[in-house]
């Protein structure tokens, strides 16, 4: 009968043990917190920077349309013109596009940079991305810190270097290209003759 009765309250200290591990182990579980990802890009210095780029060159790219369409207004008939705005139109639309996403692939590159710095410095284990939970307390939120950390953050934009602006070289005509192709393929030719 002693033995039952001991076993008892063994069996209760032993599961209130365990029960206080558990705790510990929730309290010291990982360091989380909440970052709106999309505010940090847009309110940011470079993501201000990125869109003002932006802005600039689809300016400039507009002016040069206007001015096409200009001199169409005074002539209409004028088939050359109809042409090098259809092409201007479609050489912007697909330069603004690899443009665009040329300045987003950045701006995601340099706050995933910082993100980590961030996270590491402040002993955060996971950050979250605001756009991706339903609800969060609010004090997990370290968006502000993190703009700060972004504003420090410099970045150039400069346009990408399309095919369509590579022309030959003044010194080197574009039928010089292709004919030294061909001399180079009938030699290889010849060879393999003999």
């Amino acid at each position: 009968m002693r033995i039952r009765f001991m076993a008892v309250p063994l069996l209760l200290l032993s599961l209130l043990c365990a029960a206080c591990q558990q705790g510990e182990e929730k309290a010291s579980g990982p360091s989380i917190a909440v970052v709106d990802i999309v505010r940090v890009m847009r309110d940011s210095e470079a993501g201000k920077a990125g869109i003002s780029y932006l802005e600039d060159m689809q300016a400039g790219i507009q002016k040069q349309l206007d001015d096409i369409q200009t001199k169409l207004e005074k002539d209409p008939e004028n088939e050359q013109l109809q042409k090098q705005l259809q092409t201007v139109y479609m050489s912007a639309q697909q330069q603004m596009s690899e443009e665009q996403q040329n300045v987003l692939s950045q701006l995601q590159n340099v706050t995933k940079r910082v993100m980590d710095e961030f996270r590491k410095a402040k002993g955060y284990d996971v950050l979250f991305s605001a756009e991706t939970l339903s609800s969060y307390d609010e004090k997990l939120d370290v968006t502000n810190d993190l703009l700060v950390e972004m504003n420090k953050q410099k970045v150039n934009f400069k346009p990408l270097d399309t095919p369509a602006d590579e022309e030959p070289k003044a010194d080197e005509p574009a039928g010089d290209k292709k004919d030294a192709a061909a001399d180079k393929k009938d030699g290889k030719t010849d060879k393999a003759a003999q």
